[in-house]
């Protein structure tokens, strides 16, 4: 090989060695820099994540929070509104008053109790003296029945209740009778002799009925009477009209009372025997007295135009025998009934004439 032969082939081989080492260095720059942005990229996306799940638990939490909140809040409102001593527990408290209040013994020991009783019931600084006297009172009261009026005066730490009560009042004498016994004398022999006998008797004054108002005081833990009962006369009885017919009586559909009482007639023995599924077919809202009652008739049936063509208002009567015995009961009903594919159906079911 001649020199320059040679020179220009190492030339050659130099120059490869330099393109390689570029391609190696421009590979190694190149795979570095994608590294470095794969790795950010991914830090900004796992930052971007949490935060988001961050946001979303914060969120999530504050409306859970918000919702306690608001029931408690809710259920505050409810408690003030109806107070804790409008509670069946106010109710308990003020029967134990009355029963203990109303029932006076003759028996002095009895009566004794009885004070203790009421004073561990009265508020603190009321004494049982200041409710009562009883002295010049030789008999007893014995309580027949209490049943709650009213509940009025309501706060939110107090309420009077009213009850209308049942008492009779005794009248406790003595009464004295000579009786025979037998005694031996100072010989050791038995003779009969006369001793009086002393025995008290209960004479009854009456039975009466009125009103007491107690008025009850709370904590929100426990109850006591606060202020002296007090009584009131029974309310004097009042006649209410009952409820009535208030459909226009120009509104009758006489021509369809025949009609209309067959539909009934039919309605009123599937509610009585079909269950509610059944009656599903034949109303709205379906109801089912089935096994309660058997259907017995019909009484003062009336026929109205309803407020749509083909609708029409049914008020009546219902003869209803309870299953198995012979009571019959007569049952108030309004129908609102309208023809539907050649059928009756009855779209609103009442209990009632005035409705």
């Amino acid at each position: 090989m001649s020199f320059f032969g040679g020179l220009k082939k190492n030339a050659e081989r130099g120059r490869q060695q330099v393109l390689k080492d570029e391609r190696r260095l421009k590979s190694s720059r190149f795979n570095g820099r994608m590294a470095f942005s794969i790795m950010f990229w991914l830090v900004l996306a796992g930052v971007i994540f949490f935060s988001f799940q961050s946001w979303a638990r914060t969120g999530f939490l504050n409306e859970k929070v918000n919702g306690y909140q608001d029931k408690a809040a809710a259920q505050i409102a409810s408690l003030n509104e109806v107070g804790f001593a409008n509670s069946p527990a106010g109710e308990t408290y003020a029967n134990q008053f009355i029963d203990t209040y109303i029932n006076i013994s003759n028996d002095e020991k009895e009566r004794e109790k009885r004070a203790k009783e009421l004073q561990s019931i009265l508020a603190e600084g009321l004494k049982v003296g200041a409710l009562e006297n009883l002295t010049e009172f030789h008999g007893k009261r014995v309580l027949k029945s209490a049943s709650l009026y009213d509940v009025k005066n309501v706060n939110e730490d107090s309420a009077s209740y009213v009850y209308a009560i049942e008492y009779e009042l005794f009248k406790v004498t003595e009464e004295k009778e000579q009786v025979e016994v037998k005694k031996k004398n100072e010989e050791g022999k038995e003779e009969v002799v006369k001793e009086e006998k002393v025995t008290m008797k209960d004479e009854s004054l009456g039975v009466k009925e009125q009103m007491i108002v107690v008025r009850l005081g709370t904590d929100g833990n426990s109850f006591n009477v606060i202020e002296q009962p007090y009584y009131q006369a029974l309310p004097s009885e009042t006649r209410i009209t009952a409820v009535q017919d208030p459909i226009d009586p120009s509104k009758k559909n006489v021509k369809m009372e025949d009609e209309m009482q067959q539909f009934a007639t039919q309605f009123f023995t599937s509610y009585t025997t079909n269950s509610i599924q059944e009656m599903s077919y034949l109303m709205e809202n379906p109801e089912s007295i089935k096994d309660l009652y058997e259907y017995k008739g019909l009484e003062d049936f009336v026929v109205y135009d309803g407020d749509k063509e083909g609708q029409y208002i049914v008020k009546t009567l219902v003869l209803l025998q309870e299953t198995n015995t012979g009571l019959q009961t007569k049952h108030p009903f309004t129908l609102v009934v309208s023809k539907e594919n050649n059928k009756f159906y009855v779209q609103e079911f009442k209990h009632t004439l005035g409705g």
